[in-house]
């Protein structure tokens, strides 16, 4: 992550220069989230929109805490093309502040994206006490001509289609951004946009405050393919799948997975003794995934019915496998004293380039919670010996 010198101020030609001092937010000197989330909605050209997304600038402060079924957004814009840009102000502290933080934002923008446009003007107008179209007074005030009709039309298009730009903005946002873009991508269920922005604050004394937003993460708008399903007078938004030019499968083959996804759940969410590890998340047919800091290379936990056997392994796309492995293997002898008894080569197996593998019967097991149980912990272990040598590997 980039670096910053420190800030100078000289008051006159004769004057001499006075150095800032940096001014992390805290409740210990009354920067707080809650006065963090003040100042952005006061002062909505401060956030380098333009820098993230163009096409969300400029931004109309709308209202702070906006209801959603979710949970309440910190801060609320618009802009007079329609677009919503929603804030959540955070202390980025650890790991698990980082993941909860990015969880909840999602989640906001899932709960909008249900709406129509009566929601929003409805929602708007009990956090900011403004009654007649709120949203679009908002706009106005920024392009008096603006014509009513085109922006709600617009405005409805674009949280049919989750049309969002999500920002978080912290104090000292510097380490664990580089997993974030992926983090989004694999969560991801709208079209959007992302960003974190770190709020420098300094002081100079008695001359006052400086603040300096800066962008130190975005993404590019993630996509998504959307199928439109009515039934009787309601129509809805469900994601399908692009392939092929498919835009679904039949409803059988989507119940199965819904079931299946119901199975793998608890999985989702289970905690690692690593506070930097990432949950599993669900891959279709009958498998979880957990990333690790050695792009494109996972740990996979997986349940095959026809065969009667479940069992976690380190997979990942060949290449970045290949590469992994070829270092691994190099100690290999040490990790398998540290990995599960019974851990043998297992996926692609070669004998130049054996892998990371442990299976179970599935009859083994008592009930499906008693199997879970047993892949979340191989997991958990899998975790502990393989992330640090895979992180190890991806600083250099």
């Amino acid at each position: 992550m980039p670096s910053y010198a420190d800030l100078l101020l000289k008051q006159d030609k004769g004057g001499s220069f006075i150095k800032a001092r940096r001014a992390p937010l805290g409740l210990s000197n009354g920067r707080s989230e809650e006065w963090l989330r003040d100042l952005l909605i006061e002062n909505p050209d401060i956030l380098p929109i333009r820098e993230i997304d163009p096409s969300f600038a400029p931004l109309a402060p709308l209202c702070t805490e906006l209801t959603t079924e979710a949970g309440p957004v910190d801060a609320a814009f618009i802009n007079p093309a329609g677009r919503l840009t929603l804030v959540e102000c955070k202390l980025w502290r650890n790991p698990e502040a980082r993941r909860k933080v990015i969880a909840q934002i999602l989640d906001y923008a899932r709960a909008i994206a249900k709406w129509d446009y009566a929601d929003l003007q409805r929602r708007v107008a009990m956090a900011s006490g403004v009654k007649p179209n709120a949203p679009y007074e908002a706009a106005r005030q920024l392009q008096p001509e603006l014509d009513e009709a085109i922006f709600v039309d617009a405005t409805a298009r674009a949280l049919r289609e989750g049309r969002f730009l999500l920002l978080i903005a912290g104090d000292g946002i510097r380490e664990g951004v580089s997993g974030i873009t992926e983090l989004i991508t694999r969560n991801a269920t709208l079209g959007f946009s992302f960003g974190l922005v770190e709020v420098a604050i300094y002081e100079f004394g008695e001359q006052g405050l400086v603040v300096q937003p800066r962008v130190v993460a975005r993404t590019d708008t993630i996509e998504r393919t959307f199928v439109l399903v009515q039934q009787g007078d309601k129509v809805s938004l469900q994601e399908g799948e692009a392939e092929g030019g498919e835009n679904a499968e039949d409803a059988a083959a989507e119940r199965a997975i819904e079931e299946e996804q119901r199975w793998w759940v608890p999985l989702t969410r289970i905690t690692f003794d690593d506070p930097d590890q990432e949950p599993p998340f669900y891959r279709p047919r009958n498998h979880v995934r957990t990333p690790m800091p050695l792009r494109g290379v996972w740990v996979t936990a997986f349940r095959a019915m026809s065969h009667g056997i479940c069992g976690v392994f380190l997979g990942g796309r060949k290449p970045e496998r290949f590469r992994a492995l070829d270092v691994l293997n190099r100690e290999r002898e040490q990790i398998l004293a540290e990995l599960p008894e019974g851990t043998h080569e297992g996926m692609d197996a070669t004998p130049d380039r054996p892998g990371y593998s442990l299976y179970a019967q599935l009859d083994e097991f008592d009930s499906d919670e008693a199997c879970r149980d047993w892949l979340a912990k191989q997991l958990n272990v899998f975790v502990n010996v393989l992330r640090p040598r895979l992180k190890r590997m991806s600083a250099q």
